[in-house]
């Protein structure tokens, strides 16, 4: 019998091209979660800390608590991390835009003490059941860092000519990472995100637009239908809802749609578990 603490399942969110919903989606997921009575701890790696203004208000810091910076200190130092309480169920530890200093930082044991500070220095951690990891557009230390504990990336994109580039320049990085620092390191796919129009095709949600469409089916037949995790519209519901740290709410057509197509999103990502 195993005496190692049971650890939460780590997801990262990863795409390197910036502007795409890397922290729209992982906000809504880890929403999501915590709807289902889930236990979710949000890591704002993004310097811009897009995920922070979502849950706690927009430029709504708490001083006295722990921020990201802290997850890349000495974890041999032994102080305890402090989270910010969102809900019973659902925790933050701070984005801080000084986390662009990691990045540019030559000190390679940095990539290695965002995983030895979760396993270590943060109370209660086996009693979460999911880490939520929001990164930054690009390659730097810290999205290394999360892949390096990470069990689970995944990747949204919008339909622009440079998609697949996108892609391809995140499997560079993954391949390495797998290969010699984290063999358990999975990518479940790519959801396409901000879709101006949709229509249903055979029972499938589609972009509307013929010039976008023709970039879904060439992501399909690069990745494959099953790295396929959703498609969701550019919808004002769902901007005014998880911009505002809520799950989807409303009557109107387009709140029913944009909480449909996001449920089906995070569905499709468990199922990859």
């Amino acid at each position: 019998m195993s005496n190692q603490t049971p650890f939460p399942k780590v997801f990262a969110v990863s795409t390197p091209k910036g502007g795409v919903g890397k922290s729209t989606t992982c906000t809504g997921l880890g929403l999501y979660l915590g709807g289902l009575g889930k236990k979710v701890l949000f890591i704002d790696l993004d310097n811009i800390a897009s995920l922070t203004n979502n849950l706690q208000g927009a430029d709504v810091r708490h001083p006295h608590l722990s921020n990201v910076t802290d997850l890349f200190k000495d974890p041999e130092g032994g102080t305890p991390l402090s989270v910010s309480v969102i809900s019973d169920n659902i925790h933050l530890i701070q984005g801080d835009s000084s986390v662009s200093d990691i990045n540019r930082s030559n000190d390679l044991t940095i990539v290695t003490a965002l995983k030895d500070n979760l396993h270590m220095n943060v109370p209660g951690i086996e009693t979460y059941d999911f880490i939520l990891i929001d990164t930054p557009a690009g390659n730097g230390n810290t999205l290394l860092a999360s892949l390096i504990v990470a069990d689970l990336v995944y990747s949204p994109i919008d339909l622009d000519h440079n998609a697949i580039g996108s892609l391809t320049e995140l499997t560079k990085v993954l391949k390495p990472v797998k290969r010699a620092l984290n063999t358990k390191l999975q990518w479940a796919g790519f959801v396409i995100n901000r879709v101006q129009k949709l229509v249903s095709v055979l029972g499938r949600k589609v972009p509307e637009a013929l010039s976008d469409r023709a970039i879904y089916e060439s992501l399909v037949k690069e990745y494959g239908d099953v790295a396929l995790l959703g498609v969701i519209g550019l919808r004002n519901p769902i901007k005014t809802c998880i911009s505002n740290g809520m799950w989807i709410t409303g009557k109107d057509d387009s709140a029913q749609a944009a909480s449909n197509e996001f449920e089906q999103f995070c569905k499709k990502l468990l199922e990859k578990v």
